[in-house]
């Protein structure tokens, strides 16, 4: 029996043994008397190694007898350590060692990072040149792997746990899981955290506690101010007013910054509860046109969005009632009457409605508004886009976000991502447009007080083509804003800058994408990588959306139209809220929601003015896919 125990106190010292060898750091008790001095010449490393390795201590601590340091392991053999001298990911970066014969211009080929790129996260390299063994931080996707290697690297650093800490709280300091956590530390894995246990961390700072009313936010590739407009609610003046630190640095990837809560709906996601046996009834005013005796092919397009846009809201109470929720529908058919509105209102008993969907059309959403004002029924106005508030109903909900919301992302989006790129205006001469393009003037100008916005009009209905080749700067980026719902204004402008030079970079936006659009070639608004809001998106590359077109298919034995898509989202977006929520503050404040085709981000118009939909995509042309945007603008100065 002893020989066995001898045998295992044997081969735990030896593993013991192995295991300190490679770990770099390890635990020293400090004797009394020692000093950080005495202690760095111990191991043979300066002081101020010590304090980066224990941030706690200072030139001037007072180290106590019996307290615990983390010191260098002197077993340590670097050429065990798998991550030495190679490239790995981290945080959004390559960490690459030089190699013999490589250059600017072989990195750029190969990383598609330019000598700006590397210079801006390399501070060496602006007072030197590439050398070989330099250790460089490349800028690469999120989703970047170096061939051949299965596990990335991570950087970390050495930790003492402190008393009563466990995995759940130091994993959250540092922003990761605890499956991470412990893949960092598998010795830990099933098992508690001992106190004064060294374990090791992501070498990142330390995510602070969140302050009342602000968020923790640490930059992530791909972060830009125009999402966190559209996720937050906050814009860059806000943030670098609450963060001096982003004047200097920018949006610097690891950067711990605070977001204050404005608007937490915003940042909530809608969760759905739907009590045991509750019950709605609902009532959906819809111009099917059933009066016609004869169908107008050139005028039923009416009675073609109607039945559209009912089928999708039945689709939306088949899968409502197959989550336990019971429907009473009552369905009436306007046929955009007011007459006949006022008759369903004065003949049905809405006493114990618990919402409206509908009417279409605005003139009837005001007359259905006022009628049921004192009635405390919420009222969803689907399709709309002209402004409610005037319309003074605290329980109106305009469904579709306005026109003037729609360019507000627009221009916060040039405005966020702008880095000194060429701005050229086209609008036309009409009156209607000069509010837009006043508009556009106040909130673009203030950014560069040096250059001067150019605004071009036609001459006699049309642009020359030399104005183009003359105000289209072929050696920066231009951003080019179209202010019109002409036709041939915006043909003509299209075509102009879809036939420019290759090498001139030029992007469009417009306000939207309207009856003005129907006739431009894509493939111009391709070349132009082509901007604009809108209220929908349908992404039918989606599987999700691929199975609700293949349900409604079979069901309806035709393809859903963008209205039936919008049928689905305003009805079972409406009805689910509140079948959550009594109140339509609650439903309505609950959170964000995104539906087949519609995102849903509600907010007061004011006091006694009801809600509206602030829900926008901002999409562009890639190639001749329409896709979200998500990324920044290119910067202005061309790539070293």
């Amino acid at each position: 029996m002893k020989k066995i125990k001898l045998f295992v106190a044997f081969f735990l010292l030896i593993t013991f043994s192995m295991f300190s060898q490679n770990k770099k750091f390890e635990t020293y008790t400090v004797q009394q008397g020692e000093t950080l001095q005495s202690i760095a010449r111990k191991f043979s490393v300066t002081p101020y190694s010590l304090i980066q390795l224990n941030p706690e201590l200072s030139n001037t601590t007072t180290l106590k007898g019996g307290e615990l340091l983390i010191v260098p392991n002197k077993n340590y053999k670097a050429e065990e350590d798998p991550s030495v001298g190679k490239d790995y990911v981290e945080n959004g970066f390559l960490i690459h060692t030089v190699l013999p014969k490589e250059n600017f211009y072989r990195l750029r080929k190969e990383y598609g990072a330019s000598k700006r790129d590397l210079r801006k996260h390399n501070p060496v390299l602006r007072s030197e040149d590439l050398k070989v063994g330099q250790v460089l931080k490349i800028p690469v996707d999120r989703d970047f792997k170096i061939e051949g290697v299965e596990n990335q690297v991570v950087k970390t650093k050495p930790y003492i746990v402190k008393p009563k800490e466990a995995k759940y709280g130091i994993s959250k300091r540092y922003g990761i899981t605890i499956e991470k956590f412990e893949e960092l530390n598998p010795q830990t894995k099933g098992r508690a955290l001992k106190m004064a246990e060294l374990i090791v961390v992501p070498d990142t700072e330390e995510i602070p506690a969140e302050e009342k009313g602000f968020i923790i936010h640490r930059i992530e590739k791909g972060d830009n101010y125009f999402q966190f407009k559209q996720k937050f609610g906050v814009t860059k003046e806000q943030l670098i007013a609450i963060n001096p630190v982003l004047e200097e640095e920018g949006l610097e990837l690891g950067l711990l910054i605070k977001i204050p809560k404005i608007a937490e709906a915003i940042t909530t996601v809608f969760i759905p509860q739907i009590a045991p046996e509750k019950e709605l009834k609902a009532v959906l005013m819809l111009p099917f046109m059933s009066n016609k005796s004869t169908v107008d092919f050139e005028k039923s397009i009416t009675s073609d969005i109607a039945t559209d846009f009912y089928l999708g809201a039945m689709m939306a109470l088949d899968s409502l009632k197959k989550q336990g929720l019971s429907i009473d529908l009552k369905v009436f058919d306007t046929q955009n009457n007011r007459t006949l509105v006022s008759s369903y209102l004065v003949r049905n008993n809405f006493a114990d409605t618990d919402v409206v969907i509908g009417p279409l059309f605005f003139g009837n959403v005001e007359f259905v508004s006022r009628a049921l004002q004192n009635r405390n029924i919420p009222i969803v106005s689907p399709v709309s886009q002209k402004d409610h508030t005037n319309l003074n109903n605290t329980h109106l909900i305009q469904d579709t976000p306005s026109d003037d919301k729609l360019m507000d992302v627009v221009l916060d989006y040039i405005k966020d991502n702008y880095k000194g790129q060429h701005i050229v205006v086209f609008s036309d001469t009409t009156k209607a447009m000069m509010p837009q393009l006043m508009k556009t003037l106040k909130v673009l100008e203030p950014l560069d007080s040096l250059t001067k916005i150019e605004i071009i009009k036609p001459e006699k209905g049309y642009f020359k083509p030399e104005l183009f080749r003359e105000k289209i700067k072929e050696k920066k980026d231009n951003i080019v804003i179209l202010v019109t719902e002409n036709n041939v204004v915006t043909t003509d402008v299209v075509q102009n800058l879809g036939v420019l030079p290759e090498k001139t970079n030029a992007t469009l936006f417009a306000f939207k994408k309207g009856a003005n659009f129907n006739n431009i070639d894509n493939n111009y608004l391709a070349r132009i990588k082509f901007h604009y809001p809108t209220s929908t998106f349908i992404d039918f590359e989606n599987r999700e959306i691929q199975k609700f077109s293949a349900r409604y298919k079979q069901k309806n034995y035709v393809t859903p139209s963008e209205y039936a898509f919008k049928g689905f989202d305003v009805t079972y977006d409406a009805l689910i809220r509140f079948a959550t929520h009594d109140e339509i503050s609650g439903a309505l404040n609950a959170g964000y929601s995104e539906r087949t085709s519609t995102k849903y981000q509600f907010e007061s118009n004011g006091f006694g003015k009801g809600f509206v939909n602030n829900g926008v995509y901002l999409v562009k042309y890639d190639g001749l896919h329409i896709v979200k945007v998500e990324e920044k603008l290119k910067e202005a100065s061309p790539e070293e």
